[in-house]
């Protein structure tokens, strides 16, 4: 046996050894075990873990969209977010401004529908465009 061929042994010896159990040592005396482990743990397959559902079960999801216009200063704008969704933050209201400013409108929350209507009045009120979308 060639030392290129012993290397190749031993690196795939370490690898099958190393993804099977990580505790245990890597030693001559052991090859073997390792390698009886190596077999028996390749045959086993896991079960996928479960997926399990991320939102709160509520199909009253929907999102308030600010639509982007070119008659309203980026001040206003950050101004009447503040106004209308107090639990924002200047950074938060900043962000969602530049995102309609730059992709044509931003997300500013997704809530209850009761409540989206009321920000959309309150945002068309302030002469803002604004919308609200099911399913989120």
């Amino acid at each position: 046996m060639t030392a290129q061929t012993r290397f190749v042994c031993r690196a795939s010896l370490f690898l099958a050894a190393s993804s099977v159990n990580t505790r245990l040592p890597v030693t001559g005396s052991s090859t073997s075990r390792i390698i009886d482990l190596a077999e028996t743990e390749t045959t086993r397959t896991a079960a996928p873990a479960e997926v399990r559902e991320t939102s709160s079960g509520r199909s009253d999801r929907w999102s308030v969209v600010l639509i982007n216009d070119d008659h309203h200063s980026v001040g206003y704008v950050i101004w009447a977010l503040l106004k209308t969704v107090p639990e924002l933050t200047e950074t938060e209201a900043t962000l969602i401004t530049l995102e309609a400013h730059n992709t044509g409108q931003g997300v500013v929350t997704v809530c209850g529908r009761e409540r989206a209507e009321g920000y959309r009045a309150a945002f068309r009120l302030l002469q803002l465009g604004c919308e609200i979308e099911p399913g989120w």
